[in-house]
């Protein structure tokens, strides 16, 4: 059996990028997809699992990994802090149509996963079976395909909307460059019928650990149904709006409840795990206990492993050979909203007054001063050292950088590292099935529900957080917000003491325990946000949109003991910090006379109101894809389930 590249053309003409790196640079409109096999070649069951193999990692989902998943899920809902270029303007809410990112993730999903998943379903559903080949076993590699090409498909539907749906590989060549959006009922059935197909096809226990079940099409389409069964409100700027009546609503959540009760019967409760073990240096590589349905990236070349590490290590100490997320850390609110003897936060973030250890043994102290740790530590991050590098963080990101607890024995290659990236995980599926459970109950999303509350708190119990005794989806925070004094420029005016209060709270002090904050703080840095806060759009866009402007997008400072005037800044729990909230441009002022811990002369502005008014809840299709769309979009769902649809 000989293995071929197979040379494919985009479905985006004149993208003017590279879909994906190999070991040099090449047309983007002529591409070599790596690890496929050329169809006279094809003929075995094994041959038909190597083909799947690829849509599991590297490659195919490389440029969305890369940038585009933690910029889009976390930096967009306000997870992640991020003020860099292209990537912070995702945080800022500053989002046009030519951020390269954009692109990125948008060519990733088209010209990766879902151009190869129907590769391999043409190519699988023509060979003949025979004694190596039965006919269950391609209808398993398949299921495998349709699986990624629904959750392909789900992605692209929640990111930008009504969004082209493809189906046949002969649509991905050259000369079919042109195709149209179609409405999200339309993707929506589309997406459906993949995973459905997943569900009845796929075996109960693969004969890979890693590879996908039964079990995790349910746990998909147990998240397409919630997605689905929320959409109960008008929505602005859908030319085919997508809303489910109330009845509709409530089938739909039934649904997930049967389904996620399956897969947790399955699995069983005991399988909840702490999150020291579920982002341990040393299972990094391989399915935990908790995992439903994951990606997998190798060690090897740049593309086949994983770019996370290298993007989020606050120093190459943590990431040999690169570490570029000295500026970007866990956001205030979300920092704040943790417990501090909750272990959850200490996995996700590097947080003041601790030791850490590296991947080679180096004992490294994060503190406020230099007085405060132990001599024998080798290495020592203080205040001071922060400020003058102009990090000004200690919360960087922790979650899934290895080599922090010092105990990895593989090494790690930069922008290569191998590492499992859990899509559903256990956890997921208990918050789901609460979730499911609290609309069946009351859908308002400020009601306080007790339904649900057993899975809530079988996770937060099994992972070392308080419990809690009644939630809201949504805890609206308005009236409980305090007046706030600084001094300001607004609009390049002036400066002056400003005083927010009345139609414009502030809310850097107060600590949210909803639902939406659990979700965030459980699943914070592993690609939920963004899709939890759409579902929340889907019930209420007001409230949603109330959520958005109760975000403080803080920085916080590490304190400075130099510091002598600390009245200029605002100053919380012994942290120095500044605020993020509204397009106010605070005036900070130096904190050192000399110079010498310049913490920035003001604030970058977050364009709330500019996102709530240019209804930016769906991102707008890179330009230079939307170019080789056609104008109309099609609401087609007959179509998709006649199987007619054309392209």
């Amino acid at each position: 059996m000989k293995l071929h590249n197979i040379k494919y053309k985009s479905l985006l003409w004149g993208l003017g990028a590279l879909a994906f790196c190999t070991t040099s640079c090449k047309d983007f409109l002529d591409v070599d997809v790596l690890d496929q096999y050329s169809t006279e070649s094809v003929g075995t069951y094994q041959d038909c699992m190597t083909l799947t193999k690829p849509l599991y990692g590297g490659y195919l989902w490389t440029e969305y990994e890369s940038k585009f998943a933690w910029c889009v899920n976390e930096g967009l809902p306000g997870v992640l802090f991020n003020v860099h270029q292209e990537e912070g303007a995702l945080f800022l809410l500053s989002i046009g149509a030519d951020n390269p990112i954009l692109l990125e993730g948008y060519r990733s999903l088209y010209s990766g996963v879902i151009a190869i998943s129907n590769q391999v379903i043409d190519k699988v559903s023509a060979m003949e079976t025979n004694a190596s080949l039965t006919e269950s076993q391609k209808l398993q590699a398949m299921a495998e395909a349709r699986l990624f090409r629904g959750y392909a498909h789900f992605l692209a539907t929640e990111y930008f909307g009504e969004a082209p749906l493809v189906m046949h590989s002969s649509k991905n060549i050259s000369e079919n460059v042109t195709l149209p959006r179609v409405s999200r009922k339309t993707l929506y059935t589309a997406i459906e019928n993949d995973l459905k197909f997943a569900e009845q096809y796929l075996p109960e226990t693969p004969s890979e650990n890693w590879r996908a079940s039964k079990y995790s099409a349910k746990a998909l389409l147990a998240k397409l149904y919630l997605t689905m069964g929320s959409c109960v409100a008008d929505l602005p700027g859908a030319t085919y709006p997508f809303k489910v009546s109330a009845a509709e609503s409530q089938a739909y959540m039934n649904k997930v409840v049967e389904l996620t009760s399956e897969v947790i019967d399955k699995m069983g409760s005991a399988a909840l795990t702490s999150h020291a073990d579920i982002f341990s240096a040393e299972g990094r590589n391989a399915p935990c206990s908790e995992t439903v349905f994951a990606l997998y990236w190798r060690l090897g070349s740049y593309g086949e492993g994983s770019a996370y590490q290298a993007q989020m290590a606050p120093e190459s100490i943590w990431s040999p050979g690169s570490g570029w997320g000295s500026g970007k850390g866990i956001s205030y609110t979300l920092f704040n909203s943790f417990e501090k003897t909750d272990p959850r936060l200490y996995e996700l973030c590097f947080v003041a007054d601790h030791e850490y250890t590296t991947v080679n043994g180096v004992r490294v102290y994060y503190g406020p001063n230099y007085s405060a740790y132990d001599p024998k530590v080798d290495h020592v991050k203080t205040g001071s050292d922060f400020l003058n590098t102009g990090q000004c963080l200690l919360n960087n990101v922790k979650k899934y950088i290895w080599g922090v607890d010092g105990t990895m024995t593989n090494p790690t290659v930069g922008m290569a590292t191998d590492r499992r990236q859990d899509v559903i995980r256990l956890s997921d599926v208990f918050m789901m099935r609460a979730e499911a459970k609290m609309a069946l109950e009351n859908m308002s999303v400020t009601a306080k529900c007790s339904s649900g509350l057993d899975d809530i708190n079988a996770v937060l119990k099994a992972h070392g957080a308080s419990p809690v005794s009644s939630i809201a989806f949504f805890d609206d925070m308005e009236q409980q917000a305090t007046d706030y004094k600084f001094n300001v420029k607004i609009d390049d005016g002036a400066p002056r003491a400003f005083t927010v209060h009345g139609d414009r709270p502030m809310y850097h002090n107060l600590v949210r325990a909803d639902l939406m904050q659990q979700r965030r703080k459980e699943f914070a840095m592993e690609g939920h946000a963004w899709l939890d806060l759409k579902r929340f759009f889907y019930r209420d866009p007001v409230m949603a949109e109330k959520f958005m402007y109760q975000m403080d997008r803080g920085i916080q400072f590490s304190q400075n003991p130099e510091v002598q005037d600390e009245s200029m800044f605002q100053i919380e729990d012994g942290y120095l910090r500044r605020d993020l909230v509204y397009g106010l441009n605070v005036e900070l002022k130096k904190a050192n006379p000399s110079g010498d811990y310049n913490t920035g002369d003001k604030e970058p502005t977050v364009f709330v109101p500019t996102f709530i008014e240019r209804k930016y809840w769906y991102l707008p299709i890179p330009a230079s894809a939307k170019a080789y769309l056609l104008p109309d979009i099609l609401d087609v769902p007959g179509q998709v389930l006649d199987q007619t649809y054309p392209y």
